[in-house]
């Protein structure tokens, strides 16, 4: 299984077991939280915001506190530890600075935009970059009142609280968004 791979390679001859520790969370119960037959993108971001006092007794359990926080698309509501552990925080996007864009600017959306863009399907004038066509928007965003678009788009609010973001892109593929988000 995985758990037994990752601990097999961190304590493999060359690896420093000082630099790593690895800590293993339990699975919380959302079963009164999340209908079973929610998305199972929901599932994980219920899960995820349920494991954060876990993680927070973790981290203050420990003799040396980590300095940073690096958290994933589906791990943001973790980043409030940062300021309550002094730590740095990072979101990884494994996806591009144009997807970071659309999610940090749609909670920001007024009612008319929302309805131009999702009922009307014109394109979603993103600032600093190119519009949006209907036909990209992400499946979570299209349905307001889908439990789906209620978890994911308070989530992009949570963005700008970050310290900084590690991105798969580089300046010459999306110049214009990354000047955008600067």
């Amino acid at each position: 299984d995985a758990a037994s791979a990752q601990s097999q390679f961190l304590n493999s001859p060359g690896s420093d077991a000082n630099l790593v520790d690895v800590i293993g969370l339990p699975t919380p119960d959302i079963s009164g939280s999340v209908d079973p037959s929610a998305f199972v993108g929901v599932k994980l971001l219920v899960m995820m915001r349920e494991t954060i006092p876990t993680l927070r007794s973790k981290i203050a359990e420990m003799e040396h506190k980590p300095t940073v926080l690096i958290v994933d698309v589906i791990g943001l509501d973790a980043l409030k530890l940062g300021e309550e552990f002094n730590m740095l925080t990072y979101v990884f996007i494994a996806s591009n600075a144009r997807f970071l864009a659309v999610v940090m600017y749609f909670p920001t959306l007024d009612k008319d935009d929302e309805e131009e863009h999702i009922i009307k399907k014109k394109p979603l004038a993103i600032p600093g970059c190119e519009p949006l066509r209907f036909e990209d928007t992400l499946e979570p965003y299209l349905d307001p009142n889908d439990q789906t678009y209620r978890e994911c788009v308070p989530l992009g609010l949570l963005y700008p609280t970050a310290d900084g973001y590690i991105v798969n892109t580089w300046d010459d593929m999306e110049s214009k968004t990354l000047k955008s988000l600067q």
